[in-house]
């Protein structure tokens, strides 16, 4: 065999060394001709070799064969031909090509391998992009070797020449699973110009493993499973263990990984007293191969103990805080997920529950409970599924709070001449403890207020005679322990009446039987007809807290009337009226406000104003004023001639007052009144001692002669009963102080 090619090969390279290479460089050019040459030796060998095995004569003066030794002469060929061109290629990269030499082409780009395995044989797809531009006679070789994890390749690489051009992929097969290996792509172009993809590493994947065997359940408490397998019957590397396992009523489906991949596993924190069914999968670095046939197990039930030493501490009016003990639970009895607490109050109407969101809570705030309620308490242990039985019931009562107001107040007209009021309600909704009195304020709205208490039990009020044609408002409190709730407020308007004021109203002091002291009243027939007369009469008070008298004379003709008093040394106010003839007398008016609070119902019958004379005689004296007639308020028109020793301060009478009597002052004011005879002392301010309920004027003339206060006194104004008025004044009587 002629081994032409490569002497004329030398002859270019001796050429090129020649023009462009210094001396350094011969060595390594050296080294690789040498390789060149022996290659193409050992060619040349295995070529006479295998021509004598064939009975071939070579040429005339060919040369003996050398000793070489080959399984097959086609693949002893193609490996001396690709270490021949490895080397060709060696030497072109380290030389300089010479100026009219063909370049290599550019290598494929984008080459990407991937690997693949199945039925326990694995394969690698190697697919790239095509140099630009394309040269002429392009050729693909693919390269591939195995190499260990560290990238060693202990064997020389295998290699396969696509001669089209347009083919860029290649598959290589019958590859060992779990392996590496190492490709590459080189492109051809001519006999010895070549470029190559950069090496890549590849791991062949494992097979998939089959489903492990003998699942079988080891142990159970009431909230773990621990569970037992064998290995696949075809694993390979198994990387880990899937364990499936859900609810048998319908639960979601939950999974467990075992890695590293033990052949057993407890799987915890499951529900006592609940089936379950498990199965287990192994999985390689390929995926997960299929389910082992799957096996059921109940858990053990468990019935949780009780929270120890309950304790209960009321913390304000709705509020109570709880504490307790953690029960004693033993390591594989069983998991306690929270306390429950049960709660009701003293009249069983509703049941309650709260849930602590843990086992960790020692404590809890119930609150929106009612004030001065008992309650009690009873607390137990939950688990996932069920509770456990409740401990000792604790007692505890939230603190007390003032009471709601009271409901369904209704008002009426119970007495239209003198007008009188009765108040009737129904207890708070909400007493919180028994309560100490109902509380009631009234008045004439946006004046002075009167105060008084009710017993518990009552559950009626009836007014004092009241001024007519006059808004009055009452607020009615509910009180217990902790004080006053909220007021029932309402209003009410009086009606207006017709009076008749008989003239010359006289009141004289006199001794009775058995040392009684009675006041003699008199007066002069009216200048129309009555049916009768009405006295109202009460002591004087600077502040009124007490209630007017009524005596009835059913006498037309009568012209005095006597009427014992309980406390003698206090001065008395008188008004006399006398009755019209009408049908009836005392009008059965009846009028009901359901409204509570605010904006409670109104009732008025007319719009009459009450008015008369009033005259005051203590000691026995016969001093008479000429009867006035008034109409409501009066600042101006009625006049006061007062002696004594009066506080100064608001006028009390709410009128204009003179004192023609002593050198007097006038005072056209609605204020207070001045007095420069006596110590130069005035009327002292506060509540108008001469009203007849809470504040309303007294309608008539007042005198009074002798006592200890001394002069006479006439005052103007309304008055409950709007007849005349006299005041006796007696006694060593001081206004109040402060």
């Amino acid at each position: 065999m002629k081994n032409s090619v490569g002497f004329q090969f030398l002859v270019i390279v001796f050429v090129c060394i020649q023009n462009l290479y210094a001396q350094n460089n011969f060595i390594n050019i050296n080294n690789h001709l040498d390789k060149i040459m022996l290659h193409a030796q050992v060619l040349k060998d295995a070529v006479l070799t295998e021509m004598n095995k064939q009975g071939i004569q070579p040429g005339p003066g060919a040369p003996p064969p050398g000793n070489v030794a080959y399984a097959s002469f086609v693949d002893e060929v193609a490996e001396r031909l690709r270490l021949l061109e490895d080397s060709i290629s060696g030497l072109s990269g380290i030389m300089n090509r010479c100026p009219n030499q063909p370049s290599a082409p550019s290598p494929p780009t984008n080459v990407i391998a991937e690997s693949a395995t199945a039925d326990n044989v694995s394969s690698i797809v190697v697919r790239w992009d095509a140099p630009k531009p394309v040269p002429d006679n392009l050729q693909y070789k693919v390269y591939f070797a195995a190499v260990d994890e560290s990238g060693y390749q202990p064997q020389g690489e295998v290699v396969f020449r696509i001669c089209d051009a347009t083919q860029t992929s290649a598959s290589i097969t019958d590859l060992s699973p779990r392996s590496h290996y190492q490709v590459r792509v080189g492109t051809v172009a001519g006999v010895v110009t070549e470029s190559s993809s950069v090496p890549q590493v590849i791991e062949t994947p494992d097979i998939i493993p089959s489903a492990p065997q003998n699942l079988r359940i080891e142990g159970t408490t009431p909230n773990t499973v621990t569970l037992r397998w064998d290995i696949p019957e075809i694993s390979g590397v198994v990387s880990s263990y899937v364990l499936y396992y859900r609810e048998d009523n319908g639960g979601p489906q939950m999974t467990e990984t075992v890695d590293p991949p033990t052949l057993f596993y407890t799987v915890n924190d499951l529900s006592e007293g609940s089936r379950y069914q498990f199965d287990v999968a192994a999985r390689s670095n390929n995926g997960e191969g299929p389910r082992s046939i799957p096996v059921e197990v109940k858990t053990i039930d468990f019935n949780p103990p009780h929270p120890l030493d309950l304790n209960c501490t009321s913390l304000n009016k709705t509020s109570v805080l709880l504490t307790w003990q953690k029960p004693l639970v033993l390591p594989g009895d069983g998991i306690i997920r929270g306390f429950n607490i049960n709660y009701t109050d003293e009249r069983y109407r509703d049941f309650f529950l709260f849930k602590t969101p843990t086992a960790e809570f020692t404590e809890a705030v119930i609150s929106s409970l009612e004030p001065a309620t008992v309650y009690y308490f009873q607390a137990s242990s939950r688990t996932r599924k069920t509770f456990g039985g409740g401990g000792a019931v604790v007692m505890c009562q939230t603190k007390a709070d003032a009471p709601s107001k009271p409901r369904n107040v209704q008002i009426e007209l119970s007495r239209l001449d003198p007008p009188q009021l009765t108040i009737k309600w129904i207890p708070p909704y909400h007493t919180y403890g028994p309560l100490t009195n109902y509380t009631l304020h009234w008045g004439v709205k946006n004046g002075a207020l009167r105060k008084e208490k009710i017993e518990p039990y009552r559950l009626r009020w009836d007014s004092d005679y009241l001024d007519d044609a006059t808004v009055h408002e009452f607020k009615l409190f509910a009180v217990n322990a902790e004080g006053f709730g909220e007021p029932a407020i309402v209003q009410f308007t009086t009606p207006k009446r017709e009076t008749i004021v008989p003239p010359n109203v006289t009141v004289d002091r006199v001794k009775g039987p058995n040392n009684t002291t009675m006041l003699r009243v008199k007066w002069d027939p009216p200048n129309q007809p009555v049916e009768g007369y009405r006295i109202l009469y009460r002591k004087f008070e600077w502040v009124y807290t007490g209630r007017w008298k009524l005596k009835e004379l059913n006498d037309p003709n009568a012209l005095s009337t006597e009427i014992v008093v309980d406390e003698p040394n206090y001065s008395h106010i008188v008004v006399v009226r006398g009755t019209a003839k009408r049908q009836n007398p005392n009008f059965p008016m009846m009028g009901q406000m359901n409204q509570q609070m605010m904006g409670g119902g109104r009732m008025s019958q007319g719009n009459q104003q009450m008015s008369g004379s009033v005259m005051m005689n203590p000691q026995g004296g016969n001093g008479m004023m000429s009867p006035m007639m008034g109409s409501g308020m009066n600042p101006m028109a009625n006049n006061m001639n007062q002696m004594g020793n009066m506080p100064s301060g608001m006028n009390p009478m709410n009128g204009g007052m003179s004192n023609p009597m002593n050198g007097g002052m006038s005072n056209p004011m609605n204020g207070g009144m001045g007095n420069p005879m006596n110590n130069q002392h005035g009327m002292g301010g506060g509540m108008n001692p001469m009203r007849g309920d809470m504040g309303g004027g007294m309608g008539g003339s007042i005198s009074s002669q002798g006592g200890p206060m001394g002069g006479g006194m006439q005052m103007g104004g309304s008055n409950p009963f709007g007849g005349q008025m006299n005041m006796q004044m007696q006694g060593n009587q001081q206004p109040p102080q402060g």
